[in-house]
C-alpha cells in the first residue's frame, strides 16, 4: 500500500510537468492540479470556493463523494462519514500540499462509498503566494515554498477562536457546513532530531465525551500507529520536550481551542494535527503525510458507522451537559514511552564558545523516556440557559454566526434580570501574541441586575450544538475566552470621572446620608495606613460606591439567564 501511494505521488506531479522530488507546486499550480481532478472525475470531484482570504483570493475546497451529491445535507443522508483535509496553514510546511494532491487523484478515481472528502489545498493562501526558498531555515527542502504569516502576518494555527483573519471566517463557514467527523491538518515539525519521518497530535481524550475518548483510545489511535507500523514508517506520539532532549521528558500538547484540533473539539470533532519531520528528505515527508491519509481513510471506510453513531451521541449530550472544563494543565504523573532516538553529543559554538547539543543519526538507540501524556482541566465553566449580548459588540456577534451559533434578536425594547460579571481581576502579557496582548488568570464578581436590551440586541439559548464553544468563548475566565483575547477591553476603562475639589463636598454628603459607607472606609482607612494617608484614595473609595459611579466599568457585555 505504501509504494502505491508513493508511485501515486510521482504520477500526479507528472500532471504538471513537475517530476521533482523536492518540489511543491505552487499556488496557481495546486489550484490547476484541483481543477484537472475534479474536471477529469466530474460525477465524484467537485472543486468550490467558499468566502476570501487576507489575501483577496478565495478559500478553495475539493469535495469528492463517491455519490456525487456534494452536499453535507445528502451526505448526511447519506450515512456518509466526513473527512476534511487542511493544507498549506503554514505553507511552507508543505508535505500535505503534495500528499493531498496524490490522494485527491487516486480517491476521485475510486471513491469509497461511505467516505465523503473535503478538501482545502491551500488554507493560507497569503503565505503560499509569499513564496521563498529561506524562511525555514532548518529545512530539508523542499527547493522553494511558502511563508508561515498569512496576508496579515498572522499565524493562522492561533487563529480559530479569535478569528482575526478572512481565512479563519472561510474555514469556520467550511467546517460549520460540512460539520466533519475526522479533521486532519498537516505539519512540518521543528524541534529534535529522531528516527520516525512522522508524528501525531491527537486530541487528549480528557477533551472528548467518554465514548469518543473511549474509541480514541483503544480503537482509532491504536490502529493508525499499527498500520504505520506494519508499513515500516512508524509514528510516534508528538515530541514536545521541555528539558535539553526528548530523554528529559515528553510532554502532552494542550492544544487550546485557538488551534485546529482544540477549535475541532469544540464541536466533537477527532482533530488529528500532523508533523512530518523538518530534516528528513522532502519526498520521505509527502509519503509519510501520505501514508498517514490513507489509515486515515482506511479506517474511515472500515469503522465510518461506529465514528457517526459516537459523534451523533455526544453532539446530543452536548447539547444538554452543565459545565465543560475550558482550562486545562499537563499532569504530573509519569508513563513511559518508547522513544526511537538518536545519541547526542555535545560540541563548542564557533560564534561563542558556548556548547550547544547536535544529534548523531549513526546513533540510533530505542529507550524509554519519561512520557506526561495525561492532561486534567482545573476549571470549569457552567453554562447558564442564556446569553444575552447587546448588538454593539457586532465583531463577537459575527464570530457566533460563523460558528453556527443559534440565536434569537429581540423585536422590542426589554428589561431583563440577569447575572451580570464584572472583572475584578486580570494579568495581561507584556509583549503582543498574534496581535494581541492575551490576558490570563481572569477574575469576576457576579451581580443580579436589571439590565435595559433594545431591539436587534441578541438572545442565546445554550441549548444547542454550539454549547461547548459559547463556554469556551463566553466565560471570561476559560482559557481562549473572548475576553482574554481582548474582544471587551473597552469595558476596562473608565469613561466618566471627577473633579476633586468638585466632588468633595458630595462627598460629605454622601457620607452624612449614608452610615454603613462611612463605618466601611473608617475600617478600611485603620487596616491600612497607606490608604489613610491617601486622601485622593479616600475620595476615590466614596466615589465609587457612589451612585455617580458608573454602571458599566469593568462590566462585561455577556449577560446570563440560568
Amino acid at each position: 500500500m505504501r509504494y502505491l501511494l508513493i508511485s501515486l505521488f510521482f504520477i500526479s506531479t507528472q500532471l504538471l510537468g513537475q517530476f521533482r522530488s523536492n518540489y511543491t507546486p505552487t499556488y496557481k499550480e495546486a489550484i490547476e492540479y484541483y481543477e484537472r481532478i475534479a474536471a477529469d472525475h466530474p460525477s465524484k470531484a467537485k472543486l468550490e470556493t467558499i468566502g476570501k482570504t487576507d489575501s483577496g483570493k478565495p478559500l478553495h475546497y475539493l469535495v469528492i463523494d463517491p455519490k456525487g451529491e456534494f452536499s453535507p445535507t445528502a451526505s448526511d443522508k447519506n450515512e456518509q462519514t466526513v473527512v476534511m483535509i487542511m493544507n498549506g496553514i503554514h505553507p511552507g510546511e508543505a508535505c500535505g500540499i503534495n500528499a493531498s494532491i496524490s490522494f485527491a487523484l487516486q480517491k476521485a478515481a475510486e471513491p469509497k462509498g461511505d467516505v465523503v472528502y473535503v478538501i482545502i489545498p491551500i488554507y493560507n493562501v497569503g503565505g503560499a503566494l509569499n513564496r521563498n526558498s529561506t524562511s525555514r531555515a532548518n529545512q530539508n527542502g523542499p527547493e522553494e515554498y511558502g511563508f508561515r504569516g498569512n496576508a496579515k502576518n498572522l499565524d493562522l494555527n492561533r487563529d480559530f477562536v479569535k478569528a482575526d483573519s478572512k481565512n479563519a471566517f472561510a474555514f469556520t463557514r467550511l467546517f460549520q457546513l460540512w460539520k466533519p467527523h475526522i479533521l486532519i491538518d498537516t505539519h512540518t515539525t521543528n524541534g529534535a532530531d529522531y528516527q520516525p519521518n512522522i508524528t501525531l497530535l491527537s486530541p487528549f481524550p480528557e477533551k472528548l465525551f467518554p465514548m469518543q475518548s473511549t474509541f480514541l483510545k483503544r480503537e482509532f489511535e491504536p490502529y493508525l500507529y499499527d498500520y504505520m507500523k506494519e508499513i515500516n514508517d512508524e509514528m510516534i506520539p508528538y515530541v514536545n520536550f521541555r528539558g535539553n532532549t526528548p530523554e528529559d521528558g515528553i510532554y502532552a500538547f494542550i492544544d487550546h481551542p485557538r488551534y485546529s484540533s482544540g477549535y475541532a473539539a469544540l464541536f466533537n470533532t477527532i482533530g488529528f494535527t500532523l508533523e512530518a519531520h523538518m530534516l528528513k528528505s522532502f519526498d520521505q515527508r509527502v509519503a509519510s503525510t501520505l501514508n498517514f491519509i490513507a489509515a486515515v481513510d482506511k479506517f474511515a471506510s472500515e469503522r465510518g458507522e461506529v465514528i457517526r453513531k459516537i459523534k451523533a451521541i455526544a453532539d446530543k449530550e452536548t447539547k444538554k451537559q452543565e459545565s465543560f472544563y475550558t482550562k486545562w494543565q499537563v499532569n504530573t504523573a509519569i508513563d513511559s514511552l518508547e522513544f526511537p532516538g538518536y545519541e547526542t553529543t555535545m560540541s563548542k559554538s564557533i560564534l561563542s564558545g558556548a556548547e550547544f547539543i547536535e544529534y548523531d543519526s549513526t546513533k540510533p538507540y530505542r529507550r524509554l523516556v519519561p512520557y506526561y501524556n495525561e492532561v486534567i482541566g482545573f476549571y470549569r465553566s457552567v453554562v447558564p440557559k442564556s446569553y444575552l449580548i447587546p448588538q454593539g459588540w457586532s465583531e463577537v456577534i459575527a464570530r457566533l454566526e460563523a460558528n453556527d451559533v443559534e440565536m434569537t434578536r429581540f423585536d422590542s425594547d426589554t428589561v431583563v434580570t440577569v447575572t451580570a460579571k464584572y472583572v475584578s481581576y486580570y494579568e495581561t502579557a507584556e509583549t503582543p501574541y498574534e496581535g494581541h496582548y492575551l490576558h490570563k488568570n481572569t477574575g469576576v464578581v457576579e451581580r443580579k441586575e436589571q439590565i435595559q436590551f433594545f431591539a436587534g440586541d441578541v438572545l442565546i439559548s445554550t441549548e444547542q450544538l454550539a454549547r461547548r464553544y459559547l463556554a469556551n468563548t463566553l466565560d471570561p475566565q476559560s482559557e481562549d475566552s473572548f475576553f482574554n483575547w481582548n474582544f471587551f477591553d473597552s469595558v476596562l476603562n473608565q469613561k466618566e470621572y471627577f473633579s476633586s475639589y468638585l466632588f468633595e463636598k458630595t462627598a460629605g454628603e454622601i457620607l452624612e446620608r449614608d452610615h454603613m459607607l462611612r463605618r466601611t472606609l473608617e475600617l478600611k482607612k485603620s487596616k491600612d495606613p497607606s490608604f489613610a494617608d491617601d486622601a485622593k484614595a479616600q475620595l476615590k473609595f466614596v466615589y465609587e460606591n457612589s451612585k455617580y459611579y458608573e454602571k458599566g466599568h469593568l462590566r462585561l457585555p455577556v449577560f446570563e439567564i440560568r
